[in-house]
């Protein structure tokens, strides 16, 4: 059982229109929230599944949405050379629509009692991801090659493919010690705006429970450096 907290802030940004396409001299933020709830279970000595339930909210200058979508995922240890299999589907749920201040009008003519409008917003499905994914143990406790009770290194690669997207690629690394602080590293592949990351991570022990903290920093072309943090508690 786990309960993660993911937080994404874009930082100010200028307000334009298209009276004033250089800006308006106001700024706006994009903030996205999601808590999880999630539950996984051990079925055989090889494969494991799990599930998990987010509540998502986003705000766009002052106008937001909210909703809540379901995860599904599972690892299964092939038995060759320490590969693992892993897949999942995230973000079932329902169609989601913004709606909010910023899509009200003022209209003087309106025969609206407060002379205004609002402007309507389409629905739209969430973006549903099927993941596809293999890692490898390279040093580490359980790896097959090196045998190393304290520091481990994986190697992951996945494959990924949005309703909304083409297909695109992961790479990267990830070093540990003594499964407590982790170092990681890696890049996009076939992604047109999404390159090279890095990040770090502590797990503590508070009690019966285990605090995760994981900080993530993503090259994303125009939109520059992004910075990631998860806050996250298993039990």
């Amino acid at each position: 059982v786990g309960f993660h907290l993911f937080y994404l802030d874009s930082g100010p940004m200028s307000v334009t229109n298209e009276y004033y396409p250089d800006g308006t001299g106001e700024d706006f933020r994009v903030v996205s929230t999601s808590f999880r709830g999630t539950y996984a279970r051990r079925l055989t000595d090889r494969l494991k599944v799990g599930g998990s339930l987010n509540y998502i909210r986003d705000i766009i200058y002052e106008a937001g949405m909210q909703t809540v979508a379901f995860d599904i995922g599972s690892n299964f240890d092939t038995g060759i050379y320490g590969v693992v299999l892993g897949m999942s589907i995230t973000n079932f749920g329902p169609e989601v629509q913004y709606n909010g201040e910023s899509l009200h009008i003022a209209v003087p003519d309106t025969i609206d009692v407060d002379e205004r409008v609002s402007k309507i917003t389409t629905t739209f499905p969430l973006p549903l991801v099927f993941r596809l994914g293999i890692e490898n143990e390279l040093v580490g406790p359980n790896s097959v090659f090196v045998k190393n009770p304290v520091h481990s290194l994986k190697v992951s690669l996945d494959g990924i493919k949005p309703n909304d997207y083409t297909v695109y690629g992961t790479m990267g690394f990830e070093y540990s010690w003594q499964n407590m602080a982790f170092a990681r590293t890696g890049m996009h592949l076939g992604h047109d705006t999404a390159g090279l990351s890095a990040g770090a991570g502590v797990r503590l022990r508070l009690g019966r429970m285990m605090a995760v903290v994981d900080y993530a920093f993503v090259d994303y072309d125009i939109l520059r450096m992004t910075h990631q943090v998860a806050l996250g508690i298993e039990f």
